[in-house]
């Protein structure tokens, strides 16, 4: 009977098997990723990627996970699941090289990375396992023997004697299974790829062994080469952590605790939307999987295809990585621990028009508020005059509501304020300001006191409506982009009315206050009660009217 032989570090090692066979190539502790139980069945199961689904090879197409059947059986089921992974990811591992190839994109090499040993085992097994399903099939299979060149030449293998090109010849077909499968980066020619092809030949070597001794009706065999005899703990990939996820647990963060300070309802459709453009972008909603070179490719693909300015990219860009950031610190250990990788990637230049080209002309200004006069819908009719003559943003005064306004000491004011759910821009932006006389002149008070309670501007068929892009959209009617690109519809009014508060001299800090701007110090966050209401009507009063 002919011998085979293991070369171990402590020397030749003879294999003639005594012990039994390792039934399992995983440590089982805890829930056992990809194992699935569904009414007394086991399943291997594994989610797709979403960019990857539709290169899948049919039947799969398309399908959101990819599933293998493993048995009633939990002991049979854990057996099994390490080759059904494998076989699931080899398949997931063709999909990502047909997208790579159709859409010129590289994907996450090595997205489910295993160590040598790891590889080696799992190769070990899916060997074994073949030979047994063989067996069954099959009766001849039992009588042929052995390849005993192909044991020679992979024992030189694992010995260090073969070059590269002849390690791929050997095990080069398995090695690539294993690459497509995520585990393993490795090129031609590293130390770390030549390794692997040297352990790929020891898991061959020994399921040869196995082999050889089943043909004689040994089942008791086990691995003795040291990289086989002790069974690794295989950390499988972790689950997906999908920007909207992080963003909720933030919000949730955010609005815990008695004086909690929760983010804007504004502010969390902003992140959600640039983080969903990312995502649609790189074809998968998996923060975790995010690379620098997917944010680099990101931001240059916005910047060619000419959509969005470089403002509004860098805006985009850093809202993702605060996304990022969010879930380093919900999970600094296993999310990104070496690193936001979004942090070094560089935010493109932009330059801005002067201040003065984007705020209203006198001229302008009038042209609008005169064509508001003749507006039946409420938002249109006066959102402008509030804007006008208060500085304030277009977005708070479409959500202003009759209660806001008040009357102090014979005097009207409004509120402009985070009550009812509403969001601010930040802490400052809290503030009352006086009813200005053109807008008493004008007859707001009037439609204000036979409004109903609530929103003062309402849709026709919602009680919320978005009041900037309508607002915007009206004023550019007026006055075509192509006459004023510089000119911001609804920003304008803000630039419009700190003019002139610097032409009637109304004092910096009250006009500070009165637009919603934080100032200079701690001292602005001072004081603010009602004590300063006629103060600020004094202000206000500085105000020349526009005349329309």
């Amino acid at each position: 009977m002919k011998s085979l032989i293991v070369v171990a570090p402590q020397g030749v090692v003879p294999i003639l098997m005594s012990q039994n066979v390792s039934q399992n190539g995983l440590v089982m502790a805890g829930k056992v990723p990809h194992l699935k139980e569904r009414n007394g069945r086991y399943s291997a199961r594994i989610v797709v990627p979403e960019r990857l689904r539709p290169y899948l090879a049919a039947p799969d197409t398309g399908k959101r996970e990819l599933e293998t059947q493993l048995g009633g059986d939990l002991r049979e089921a854990k057996r099994k699941l390490a080759h059904a992974v494998s076989d699931i990811q080899h398949r997931i591992g063709f999909a990502r090289e047909r997208y790579e190839a159709a859409t010129q994109v590289r994907s996450n090499a090595g997205r489910y990375p295993l160590t040598i040993q790891q590889i080696a085992h799992r190769d070990y097994e899916s060997q074994i396992k073949f030979d047994a399903e063989v067996r069954i099939a099959d009766a001849s299979y039992a009588q042929t023997d052995v390849d005993y060149d192909l044991a020679q030449r992979l024992r030189d293998g694992f010995a260090g004697k073969l070059t590269n090109d002849e390690l791929e010849d050997l095990v080069g077909v398995r090695l690539r299974r294993f690459q497509r499968a995520g585990h393993s980066d490795a090129v031609k020619g590293s130390s770390e790829w030549r390794a692997l092809a040297q352990a790929l030949c020891v898991s061959s070597y020994e399921a040869i062994v196995r082999e050889y001794e089943r043909n004689e009706g040994d089942f008791s065999g086990r691995p003795t080469h040291p990289l086989l005899s002790s069974i690794p703990l295989i950390e499988d990939e972790p689950e997906p952590v999908l920007f909207d996820q992080i963003i909720d647990e933030e919000v949730k963060r955010r609005a815990r605790g008695k004086d909690a300070k929760p983010l804007p309802v504004l502010t969390i459709k902003k992140y959600r939307m640039h983080c969903a453009s990312f995502a649609e972008w790189r074809k998968d909603k998996n923060a975790l999987s995010v690379t620098a070179a997917e944010g680099k490719a990101w931001v240059e693909c916005l910047q060619d295809t000419g959509d969005v300015g470089n403002r509004t990219i860098k805006a985009m860009l850093q809202n993702v990585r605060t996304v990022l950031n969010w879930g380093r610190q919900n999970d600094p250990a296993n999310f990104f621990s070496a690193g936001n990788p979004l942090i070094g990637i560089k935010a493109p230049d932009y330059t801005t028009a002067p201040s003065y080209l984007r705020a209203f002309t006198m001229d302008e200004a009038k042209l609008v508020l005169a064509a508001a006069r003749k507006e039946e819908k409420a938002a249109l009719r006066w959102v402008p005059w509030l804007c006008a003559y208060s500085g304030m943003r277009v977005s708070e005064a479409g959500r202003l509501r009759k209660e806001d306004f008040f009357q102090s000491g014979g005097r009207w004011f409004w509120k402009v304020t985070t009550a009812g759910g509403r969001s601010l821009k930040n802490s400052s932006s809290e503030r009352r300001v006086p009813v200005h006389q053109a807008l008493v002149d004008e007859g707001f008070i009037k439609f204000l006191n036979g409004a109903d309670d609530g929103r003062l501007f309402k849709g026709e068929t919602k009680e919320e409506v978005q009041v900037q892009p309508r607002i915007s959209e009206w004023v550019r009617d007026l006055i075509p982009h192509d006459l004023r690109p510089e000119l911001s519809p609804n920003h304008g009014w803000r630039h419009l009315f700190e003019d002139l508060c610097r032409r009637d001299l109304v004092p910096e800090d009250a006009q500070n206050y009165m637009t919603g701007r934080s100032g200079r110090g701690s001292q602005a966050f001072y004081g603010r009660s009602e004590v300063m209401l006629p103060g600020l009507a004094a202000a206000m009063d500085r105000i020349s009217p526009i005349p329309v």
